[in-house]
């Protein structure tokens, strides 16, 4: 504790430790799969607005990680894994922006009423069948 405060006196940032940027990597990698699962269920379930920020922030995240490639950081493994996780990112935005404007067409039509509708209807003839 006491060499990173030092350092940071003295004008040298500390690195980060490979341990720590894998950590890193895969709390991202996390998100963004929650990110995804949020963005997949935002047409029925209206939960694009949360997915395609989760999934905003991961790639904006991502990005200050590409400076660290540069600066030769990252382990050849670590960078091949951070631009999966860009790469995977950049799709899920593309998702995000077709199912945003899919969905503003949806909530002018009655699909949601009906949608929702039949599917009450049966949840309910599951339920007094069994």
């Amino acid at each position: 504790m006491s060499d990173k405060v030092d350092a940071l006196f003295s004008g040298d940032l500390p690195t980060s430790t490979p341990i720590e940027a894998q950590q890193r990597l895969h709390r991202l990698n996390r998100t963004l799969w929650i990110a995804v699962a949020l963005d997949i269920l935002g047409l029925p379930c209206w939960t694009s607005v949360p997915g395609a920020v989760l999934t905003l922030w991961v790639w904006l995240a991502t990005d200050s990680d590409l400076v660290r490639i540069e600066a030769e950081e990252y382990s050849d493994e670590d960078a091949s894994f951070l631009m999966r996780i860009r790469k995977i990112a950049t799709g899920a935005l593309i998702f995000c922006v077709a199912s945003l404007a899919l969905q503003i067409f949806l909530l002018s039509t009655t699909f949601y009423e009906r949608f929702w509708g039949s599917l009450s209807i049966a949840i309910q003839h599951l339920w007094q069948g069994g």
